[in-house]
């Protein structure tokens, strides 16, 4: 499976009902410049650890971490350029807009998943991050990539609950590893990211059957 591809392609129909046109083009303009990391590790970490997963699925699961990731990265793109202060103010206002639509879809696609509150937790932080960057000795490279650690400690164990109906403590372990290496400002590319993991996330769960788990009350296939 081309996680990436998968992940890209629900991302696009996931925009497809959109409207106005100008708002679904700009949308789909993001889609194309993003790196795929978040939803093409959500792809890769159900497929891992369920062969038979359902390519639709998991997809669908990682438009969802993919658009939420989206929508808060391009309010932080908001925030740092302030078109509105002698920039364009209707580009702004698009992205603005671009961005709400975004965050608000993806939940839509996570609302009754494992993930849900980790993504409400996560838009928290990251207007907490975003406030505390204002103060004179704040280290702002290190809370702005915390939206980069959230999302893809997010990706893993969303895949995770896709695969297993829950998350491991063996999982919920290698999500906050890959936060810390992958989790850059700005992400790496997702070809680049997903090499390996496969096996690695495979093997991390031995059983989980009887290993401990988080109990989450969530909807099948979503």
């Amino acid at each position: 499976m081309d996680e990436t591809a998968h992940a890209r392609a629900a991302f696009r129909d996931g925009i497809g009902d959109i409207t106005p046109e100008a708002l679904r083009v700009r949308l789909g303009g993001i889609l194309e410049t993003a790196s795929m990391t978040p939803g093409a590790l959500t792809v890769l970490t159900a497929t891992s650890l369920e062969g038979s997963m359902e390519g639709e699925s998991a997809a669908r699961r990682g438009a969802g971490v993919q658009m939420s990731y989206e929508g808060l990265r391009l309010s932080r793109d908001l925030i740092r350029t302030d078109p509105w202060t002698g920039g364009d103010h209707s580009e702004g206002d698009l992205n603005a807009i671009a961005a709400e639509v975004l965050v608000a879809r993806g939940f839509e696609y996570l609302a009754h998943t494992a993930v849900a509150g980790d993504v409400v937790a996560a838009v928290r932080r990251f207007g907490r991050d975003q406030t505390r960057r204002e103060e004179p000795s704040a280290d702002r490279a290190e809370l702005d990539r915390g939206l980069e650690t959230d999302f893809v400690r997010i990706a893993v164990e969303a895949g995770a609950d896709l695969a297993l109906r829950s998350v491991p403590e063996e999982i919920e372990s290698l999500a906050e590893e890959l936060a810390v290496e992958l989790g850059t400002e700005p992400l790496p590319d997702a070809e680049v990211a997903l090499a390996g993991l496969d096996d690695r996330i495979a093997t991390t769960v031995v059983s989980h059957e009887t290993a401990p788990q988080r109990d989450y009350s969530r909807s099948p296939g979503t």
